[in-house]
């Protein structure tokens, strides 16, 4: 059984070195056939995999001539909620998304807790967490409004 099992990890590892080469050599529907195999595995490559995914989602490189930034978004907040230590500034990534408007939360309630999580945590990304809260603590948007939160965050400008 632990042999199947390091087979398996090697399978995958190969997989993934070879979605790379792809994607280097700009064969991107070979990389991303690739790379999809390995997404939704087990593998310690999955988030790696999702992270070149969302490149080509974000570039349109070949899934279509036309960019899917919202499936590209979805693949970096699956990698930023599993939080793998192996992937570095996932939240600067989601947060161009968002102020350029190439993703949107499905879901009110995260959007609050990823900008809490900014403004908490990556210092580059404060100004414009903070412009967020605003309009979550004032409008009730993610979570109740806070006249004292909205107040307090708005003298912060």
């Amino acid at each position: 059984m632990l042999t199947k099992h390091k087979t398996i990890k090697r399978e995958y590892e190969k997989l993934f070195k070879s979605g790379v080469h792809s994607y280097k050599k700009e064969d991107y529907k070979a990389s991303y056939n690739c790379f999809s195999s390995i997404a939704n595995s087990c593998s310690k490559f999955k988030y790696d995999a999702k992270f070149y995914l969302a490149k080509q989602y974000e570039n349109g490189l070949g899934i279509s001539k036309n960019s899917n930034y919202q499936k590209a978004f979805e693949f970096y907040l699956d990698i930023y909620y599993d939080k793998p230590q192996n992937i570095k500034g996932i939240e600067l990534l989601l947060a161009e998304c968002v102020k350029k408007r190439l993703g949107d939360f499905k879901d009110d309630k995260k959007a609050f807790e990823f900008y809490l999580d900014l403004y908490s945590n990556v210092p580059e990304c404060k100004s414009f967490a903070r412009d967020n809260l605003i309009k979550c603590y004032n409008l009730g948007i993610g979570v109740s409004k806070d006249e004292e939160k909205f107040t307090y965050l708005k003298m912060k400008l």
